[in-house]
């Protein structure tokens, strides 16, 4: 009798041969741009971007004037504007230098809270997992590249819908010796990533519905915010350490806060949001310091309380 293939797997025959093509052509495109030509070309399309009427630059507007309620509109606008400006050039400046190895990319870089990347590093070697909160500020995605310098690191990510892209942005997460592990991965794997002694590096700044979370303060309004890195951590009693990477001054600047180990209780719940809550005020301390390093386009405050308790989800504010 013979046999043939289906129509379904000839399909993924033929996506696995083109992907590793794709990222091939895209990685050898972004090698071609000079850093200095990305970082001016983004901050350009960031800033013509960041004054048109669109969407998201509304709600980035709106959600400064939630955050900033003092300020005044030309803060607004200006600081809006900036915010796009640097997503932008960040972004194109680090799908430019992906080809650059890790020691390349440390030069330069300036460390806040040195003491607390040491007992990180030392941690690590004594086979001590820790959970690491960063956030979508300064650059997330140069962090989770650099971050193999001080401490064993495996990364937390969402997969990218498209496959190319996917590819991409994973494979530059790990070209630097970090592992990489999906949000919908079983619970045993993060689990064996700190017992490895590892830092787990999670972004816990998003409002994202269908995962389980608690709302904490985030510039004097409420905001759902995920607690599952935050259950983690007291579930394998691992110490939590907060760690960002962001712009100041010409250069890049990599902030350590400290690593600490909340207690359970016997209200596990509480115990999470205590955690996190803490977590998302050390990030709005830093954020406050550079408003414009923060993605005010993301609909931080789309969840309400009510919602929540309804048993529904707003779609937009």
């Amino acid at each position: 009798m013979s046999t043939s293939s289906s129509p379904s797997s000839a399909t993924e025959s033929g996506v696995a041969q083109v992907q590793p093509r794709g990222v091939t052509l895209v990685r050898a495109l972004l090698r071609c741009i000079p850093p200095r030509l990305a970082w001016r070309l983004g901050g350009g399309l960031g800033d013509l971007v960041g004054s048109l009427p669109l969407r998201d630059v509304r709600r980035c507007r709106e959600h400064l004037r939630i955050a900033y309620p003092e300020a005044d509109a030309a803060w607004i606008i200006r600081t809006a504007r900036r915010a796009f400006r640097h997503i932008a050039r960040t972004s194109l400046w680090t799908a430019a230098t992906l080809h650059w190895d890790l020691r390349r990319h440390a030069r330069g870089i300036v460390v806040e809270g040195g003491a607390h990347l040491h007992e990180l590093a030392a941690a690590c070697r004594h086979g001590q997992g820790t959970v690491g909160f960063t956030g979508h500020f300064g650059n997330w995605e140069l962090l989770s590249r650099v971050g193999s310098l001080f401490s064993a690191l495996t990364v937390v990510g969402r997969r990218l819908r498209s496959p190319v892209a996917d590819a991409v942005v994973q494979g530059a997460r790990t070209a630097s010796g970090a592992r990489l592990v999906y949000q919908d991965a079983p619970f045993g794997e993060f689990v064996r990533e700190l017992r490895a002694g590892r830092l787990l590096a999670t972004l816990v700044d998003q409002d994202i519905p269908r995962l389980a979370g608690s709302f904490v303060p985030w510039f004097g309004r409420l905001a759902f915010t995920p607690t599952g890195p935050a259950a983690l951590a007291l579930l394998t009693r691992s110490p939590v350490i907060p760690v960002f990477l962001y712009w100041r001054a010409g250069h890049w600047v990599l902030h350590a806060g400290p690593r600490r180990r909340f207690p359970r209780t016997r209200d596990s719940e509480g115990d999470a949001q205590a955690i996190i809550a803490w977590a998302t005020a050390y990030e709005e301390m830093l954020v406050r310091r550079a408003p414009e390093q923060w993605v005010w386009w993301h609909k931080r405050w789309r969840t309400r309380p009510e919602d929540k308790a309804e048993g529904r989800v707003q779609n937009a504010e």
